[in-house]
């Protein structure tokens, strides 16, 4: 829960909390913690670590520190985090590193914000998403415990509890292997955005465990003529909403097959089907691989600004698949002919776009295994 906008607070903000007698809740918490010089004590650390892991557990919320409470949970003074702006760089590392080391699995997203008071002090307001790779246990260095926001405070996970995340955790992964065959089927079937023929074609997906998460959807108006929505290949085309969401397509003027289209479905997931470089352009042959790989990394790029605009958190699995691709050939760089490809159906390894790498290490797993089944030794464009 956000009461105000997370990048814009400021002293008002926090000091509105009091004047409205907000109490604390399971996504608000409120901590009186004092950092001597910024560094945080043994118990601090403890306490701090397991109650990040037990609302991530849950639905994700606020922690602010610097805040006194009384003994009915309503938040009564600022009292600060007991050092400076200048020292706050020094803080956030350490607690970065308290949070890697701390909470297993790694946690993505946490962000902290400081906020400026009176007297050289700053309070510190903590967002911590709900986390689709949840449960998070807190490791102490000798065992894991698990922990979940109830009403105002944290508890322990029961068997039940854990038996429920870790089939959830299961259930996304199963979600996506499924979605993926559904949509190959489809794709095959030419029942998608037209008619795609039976050449080759590259299906390009970007799926963000979000999206898989009962009623969380995007507002695809804010995509509709955005210039990063575009497809991997050509200046113009055509757009609608349709079924599954909103759609940009391109056409052959002569026999109007689609020849590339950008799919942004309602739950924030991304389709590509590029055919006009995989199978138009000469009779078995592909479009210079290297040609391909460069309009991929620009167009991942693009979309997961899309994806930042939608407000979709990370992270993000991200797969190609080649399909009817098989006794096809490309090039790399215009000179470095390929082996023939032996099967139909090439399918990626899974990139993974998380908070902690940047969409070309994300990326480098599914343009390597591709150059792969051309038989070249993996990409070049994701060294720099």
């Amino acid at each position: 829960m956000m009461l105000f906008d997370f990048k814009g607070i400021t002293k008002l903000h926090l000091q509105e909390l009091i004047d409205n007698k907000i109490f604390e809740n399971k996504e608000l918490e409120y901590k009186d913690y004092s950092f001597i010089d910024g560094k945080m004590t043994d118990k601090h650390k403890d306490k701090f670590m397991k109650e990040i892991a037990a609302f991530a557990n849950t639905n994700g919320g606020t922690i602010i520190i610097g805040m006194q409470e009384d003994e009915n949970r309503l938040p009564t003074k600022l009292s600060g985090a007991g050092f400076s702006l200048k020292e706050f760089d020094n803080w956030l590392s350490s607690f970065r590193q308290l949070v890697l080391s701390r909470i297993r699995p790694h946690l993505h997203g946490v962000e902290c914000i400081p906020v400026e008071l009176d007297g050289d002090d700053i309070a510190i307001v903590i967002s911590v998403p709900k986390s689709y790779a949840r449960p998070h246990s807190f490791w102490d260095g000798n065992k894991d415990e698990f922990f979940m926001r109830y009403a105002n405070g944290i508890t322990y996970m029961d068997i039940d509890d854990l038996r429920k995340e870790f089939l959830y955790t299961n259930s996304v992964q199963d979600k996506m292997r499924q979605f993926r065959r559904d949509r190959i089927s489809m794709i095959l079937a030419n029942e998608c955005v037209g008619n795609l023929g039976n050449s080759a074609k590259i299906v390009f997906h970007i799926i963000p465990e979000w999206s898989f998460e009962l009623g969380n959807l995007v507002n695809i108006e804010k995509v509709d003529r955005n210039s990063n929505f575009r497809p991997f290949s050509g200046s113009s085309w055509n757009f609608r909403y349709n079924a599954d969401g909103y759609c940009i397509f391109s056409k052959n003027k002569n026999d109007e097959l689609i020849k590339t289209y950008t799919q942004l479905f309602h739950n924030g997931i991304i389709e590509v089907v590029e055919i006009r470089l995989i199978s138009q352009y000469h009779e078995k042959q592909i479009y210079d691989w290297a040609q391909i790989e460069e309009a991929i990394i620009e167009a991942t790029e693009n979309y997961g600004d899309i994806l930042k605009l939608l407000d979709v958190p990370k992270p993000w699995h991200i797969f190609a698949t080649l399909l009817n691709a098989k006794g096809y050939t490309t090039c790399y760089g215009g000179w470095n002919d390929s082996e023939v490809v032996d099967r139909n159906i090439v399918n990626s390894l899974d990139g993974i776009w998380t908070d902690d790498n940047n969409f070309k290490l994300a990326l480098s797993p599914v343009l390597n295994s591709l150059s792969h089944a051309f038989g070249f030794s993996g990409t070049s464009k994701l060294n720099n």
